[in-house]
């Protein structure tokens, strides 16, 4: 299997002609210009308070925006446009400023700002972006003096530290100026780099002399190329110095053409989500099959999944079996994943009244996991073997967030990934997967308890034991089916040196350019 992908895909690079607009190609031969070959756009451009925060969207963002703290490679949460913090009590937060940020137009940053910032994302127009999902845990928040803002939770939230780092914080004078549409063209930044152009493909930064993060590259040029194919022939060709999203099929040939690969662990479980709820209303009583506990260990039993990570991934992951991976805090690692045994599954599934299986669909996002649509068919043709005859329909993410948000799913499962990003804690993924959320697509009434008791224990030695505890009942009652743990892989010129990728953070400060 292997063998034929790796075919197919040098096949297609013999047919793709790399095509890049005359700007960028114009900049190739820039000594002081990092090029960067991106899989897809930031869909607002530059206003940080209109779409989601996390990929690819962050990886545009992280070089010229700033929150107030950052969670690193080990879940540490670490000050960054604030210095420091101070849990007043179980609610109340006192975050102290940095006394140097500045933005690009001057202005520097205040506590004042910062709750204009926390005005906006709670307006009505605010709440319309999924980042403003983190501020609907305030009661209430305030500027004590110009670099102090309290915030007080309406629950203990002993999350709420590494929340934040995803809300960036603009300047919202300019913001008001502008208006969103005006902001997202050019916005006012503060981190090491500012704008000089955004088309809808294509940004040029350059640098921003009074950030208080100085970076060492003078520019960086970041170009859409959402063909895996292209991103690596420009690779190659030096028309770019760094490629994000490859395969692990491209790993031989990236570094056979002198280039260097890195591999980063992702913040992302790969997963198949199985339904407790029928959406299509074909089921009896409202539950599909997979209500049953029996029928979702079934599933789970039916994948081979080291086959899966040997011949679709390369080899260079594991095998899932948490809604977690080893760097999350809550991380059990007792938990082992599932034994591939389809006896068991067809006697589970007989057990649990489906002796001659049944038919169903999987709705899966395809493109945001290496090879995912080979690896989703692959789950779907072990699930068949056992009896739970599946059939895969593709889509994009946007179709599939409509689907999550609106419940009109069309089938029984959904391809999604457990992300543990950005607090880097294994509740995070219940807070879109449990009874609790309101997009529910699976409801375990047993695991409720400790998702609460997780929620507001702001011990952190006992809230780890609960959240342990929870990763045994999401492995024993097959919450989904987990498949793997991410990687993203990266490509990149020998002249780039200093690269560091903190869960799909990457610190472009700390990147320089030789040769």
């Amino acid at each position: 299997m292997k063998t034929t992908l790796m075919r197919s895909v040098a096949a297609l690079a013999l047919s793709v002609a790399v095509a890049l607009p005359a700007t960028f190609a114009a900049a190739q031969d820039a000594k002081d210009t990092l090029r960067i070959g991106m899989y897809s756009k930031a869909p607002a451009r530059g206003n940080i308070y209109a779409a989601g925060s996390g990929v690819p969207s962050m990886y545009w963002w992280e070089g010229i925006f700033d929150g107030l703290t950052r969670v690193n490679d080990q879940g540490e949460t670490l000050p960054h446009g604030a210095s420091s913090w101070t849990l007043v009590n179980d609610t109340t937060w006192h975050f102290t400023l940095r006394n140097d940020v500045v933005f690009s137009n001057g202005v520097k940053n205040t506590a004042q700002n910062v709750v204009k910032a926390f005005d906006y994302l709670l307006s009505e127009e605010g709440q319309t972006a999924s980042v403003a999902r983190d501020a609907k845990t305030l009661a209430s928040y305030r500027a004590i003096d110009d670099k102090t803002v309290e915030f007080v939770t309406k629950n203990p939230d002993p999350l709420w530290a590494s929340t934040i780092q995803r809300i960036y914080i603009g300047e919202m004078g300019a913001f008001a100026d502008l208006g969103k549409d005006g902001y997202a063209l050019a916005p006012v930044t503060s981190g090491p780099w500012k704008v000089v152009s955004w088309t809808d493909n294509e940004a040029l930064f350059t640098a921003h002399d009074q950030s208080w993060r100085p970076g060492k590259i003078k520019n960086i040029r970041i170009i859409e190329l959402p063909e895996q194919v292209a991103r690596r022939q420009a690779l190659e060709g030096g028309q770019v110095d760094l490629v994000t999203n490859m395969n692990p099929d491209d790993i031989p040939i990236i570094e056979s053409s002198g280039n260097v690969v890195v591999v980063s662990d992702s913040p992302n479980i790969m997963s198949m989500m199985l339904f407790s709820e029928d959406f299509t209303g074909k089921w009896k009583d409202g539950k599909t099959p997979f209500a049953d506990r029996r029928v979702r260990q079934a599933a789970n039993y039916a994948i081979d999944r080291q086959s899966i990570v040997d011949n679709l991934f390369g080899g260079i992951t594991v095998p899932a079996s948490q809604p977690a991976n080893p760097n999350t805090f809550g991380w059990n690692p007792n938990v082992k994943p599932y034994p591939y045994d389809p006896a068991k599954a067809r006697a589970l599934l007989a057990e649990a009244g489906y002796a001659d299986g049944f038919d169903m669909t999987a709705e899966v996002i395809i493109g945001a996991i290496a090879n995912d649509k080979e690896i989703y068919t692959f789950v779907a043709e072990q699930l068949s073997q056992v009896g739970i005859r599946a059939e895969v329909i593709p889509m994009q993410f946007s179709g599939w967030l409509t689907k999550l948000l609106q419940k009109k799913w069309e089938g029984e499962a959904t391809g999604f990934s457990y992300l543990v990003d950005p607090q880097m804690d294994a509740s995070t993924p219940f807070r879109w997967y449990s009874c609790d959320s309101t997009a529910v697509t699976i409801c375990i009434p047993e695991h409720m308890d400790l998702i609460h008791a997780a929620a507001k224990e702001m011990d952190r030695d006992k809230r780890e034991k609960i959240l342990q505890e929870l990763m045994v009942r999401a492995h024993d009652d097959a919450l989904s089916i987990a498949i793997l743990h991410g990687k993203d892989i990266f490509g990149m010129s020998k002249r780039v040196k200093g690269f560091t990728n903190w869960n799909r953070i990457l610190l472009y400060e700390n990147m320089t350019l030789g040769g």
